[in-house]
């Protein structure tokens, strides 16, 4: 009698395993209930917020239209629509608070600079209705192409292809000589490249703006904006040095101008000299061999091809005493 139930518990229990096992490896996992009056697509969206899609790294310009993601004339809320509300930064110009122009991180690399003004073509008022008047981004953003086929990559690489793209624009040189910006107004593109003189490296942006005639070009004028005199001795004889330093109307250095002066010696003599600009707009001059006494330079002219010298608005005259 024992030994039968001693076999029916172990027939049971081994049924009981069967199940258990069956059970485990079943596929059908058992599901909590959800909990009422919870909605379950609130629930997941709530656990994955959506990010803010901010400025796709590519796309296509319209000059003075638009770019990726945004146009000029958007407001200020279509923007924050379009790039999220998330920006780098922001700046005031015109009035305290009034976030004139915002930056916003661009999804590839890079930054995109928004500038905002009021409805009614005033100062921005930080408002959701502020209007975009101009759009500039910068070199890291180089998946934006223009119509004309121009990006940061081909203005690092080719300027002069960038002047080819844009025949019309208006194209202006820095004082070495190299491109500055190539700006076609009719169109509403613009291309700057900025030499940092500590470093030695250009810094590239492009922009948009609404199209318009382009300024009268400003009258091509030098002036001298410094006269430096140094007074020394050379092996025991006395020597008098001097840098008149000259610009342009867009005050960078001057290169290749004739500077005509004249040097007036202790006793009251005059002798006239001249010298050529360097690249950094300096002119040199040197006596030697010469008594003690004060002297005087004063320069008397400038002439450089299609420029008028400023003689009024110019330092014209510089002493130093030699012991």
């Amino acid at each position: 009698m024992f030994s039968r139930m001693s076999r029916a518990t172990v027939i049971g229990f081994m049924a009981v395993a069967l199940a258990v096992l069956a059970m485990s490896c079943s596929t059908d996992k058992p599901v909590a209930p959800t909990p009422p009056n919870t909605d379950v697509t609130t629930q997941t969206a709530a656990a994955s917020p959506p990010s803010d899609p901010g400025p796709p790294a590519e796309g296509i310009v319209v000059e003075g239209v638009t770019v990726p993601g945004i146009a000029l004339g958007f407001t200020r809320a279509q923007v924050e629509e379009a790039y999220g509300d998330e920006t780098l930064w922001c700046q005031s110009n015109g009035a305290p608070g009034n976030r004139a122009f915002c930056a916003w991180a661009v999804s590839g690399g890079g930054q995109v600079d928004v500038h905002f003004r009021g409805p009614d073509g005033g100062v921005a008022g930080n408002s959701p209705d502020d209007v975009v008047f101009k759009i500039t981004w910068y070199e890291a953003v180089s998946g934006w192409t223009t119509t004309a086929g121009v990006n940061t990559t081909l203005a690092r690489e080719n300027p002069e292809a960038v002047i080819a793209a844009y025949p019309n624009a208006r194209v202006t040189y820095n004082q070495f000589g190299s491109i500055y910006s190539v700006v076609d107004y009719p169109q509403g593109i613009e291309v700057i490249w900025v030499l940092n003189f500590y470093t030695g490296t250009t810094h590239i942006h492009m922009s948009i703006f609404y199209p318009r005639e382009a300024p009268p070009l400003p009258e091509q004028i030098t002036y001298v904006y410094t006269i430096d005199l140094l007074a020394n001795k050379v092996k025991g004889k006395r020597q008098i040095r001097a840098w008149v330093g000259v610009r342009n109307q867009a005050h960078l250095a001057a290169s290749g101008a004739t500077v005509f002066a004249r040097w007036t010696f202790p006793d009251g003599t005059t002798q006239a000299a001249e010298s050529v600009t360097f690249g950094s707009g300096n002119a040199y001059f040197e006596i030697n061999d010469v008594p003690r006494g004060t002297y005087i330079l004063t320069v008397e002219d400038v002439v450089l091809e299609d420029h008028r010298f400023d003689s009024e608005n110019s330092v014209l005259s510089e002493s130093v005493k030699a012991k």
